[in-house]
Parts: C-alpha cells; structure tokens; sequence
C-alpha cells in the first residue's frame, strides 16, 4: 500500500510538471493605439474638395490650419464660424467632422440695466390663480 502512494505521487507530480512546463500559446498582440481626437474652432479661409483652411485666435495669435478632406463638405463656405475635429496622421491634419457653430446666441446684445434700478433688485411675479 506505501508502495502504490509513493508511485501515485510521483505520478501525480509528473502530470503536474509537464503541464507547467508545455509551452505557452504567444500572447494575442494589441491592436496598435489610437490616435486621439483633436478639436479647434474658427473661421474658414478657403475650402476646395481635397483641403480647407481655417483661421483659428490661440493666446491672442491668429494661426492659420490647413486640413485635408476625406469627404467635401458642400455646406461649408468661406468665412463661416465652425468647430472641427481631426486626427493628425503622417505631420497632415485629416478632418473628420466639421460643425457651423451658432453665434446668433453670443451675438445678442445684453440687457443693459437702466439707471433707476439698482442690481440687487428683483421683479416679483405676478400672482395667479
């Protein structure tokens, strides 16, 4: 009976060793990273089918981009305001997606107090039932 533990053991520990030591399928490589996304607004200086050009401020330096096209965009014309995102690949800046931005909201003049009020006070609603 000793004799029969010992050999299952020994066994055992055989099984157990080959197991480790078999070689190991390689590692699935990883996909390569992704270039991130960059975004910037401006005003468009010239569009064509292949590259659009677009003036952009940055720390008060007025900078000008120029972008390749996938795809033209027909709806973009020269001196709109627009945000765009783009990849930049190979030192060329490849635009992915262009949007018009809406200034009609920023280009409202704000409600100027007059001199009678005082900027603490408030209007109460009227009360209704």
């Amino acid at each position: 009976m000793k004799r029969f533990l010992i050999t299952a053991a020994v066994l055992i520990f055989l099984c157990f060793a080959l197991v480790f030591a078999a070689e190991k399928p390689p590692a699935v490589p990883l996909p390569p990273s992704r270039v991130p996304d960059m975004s910037t607004a401006g005003k468009v200086i010239a569009v064509s089918n292949t590259e659009m050009r677009l003036e952009r401020t940055l720390k008060g330096k007025v900078e000008t981009m120029v972008f390749l096209l996938e795809n033209p965009f027909p709806t973009i014309k020269a001196g709109d305001q627009i945000k765009v995102s783009y990849r930049e690949k190979d030192g060329r800046n490849i635009l992915i997606r262009a949007i018009p931005i809406n200034r009609k909201a920023a280009d409202k003049p704000k409600k100027v107090p007059s001199k009678n009020e005082k900027p603490g006070d408030t209007k109460a609603a009227p009360v209704t039932k």
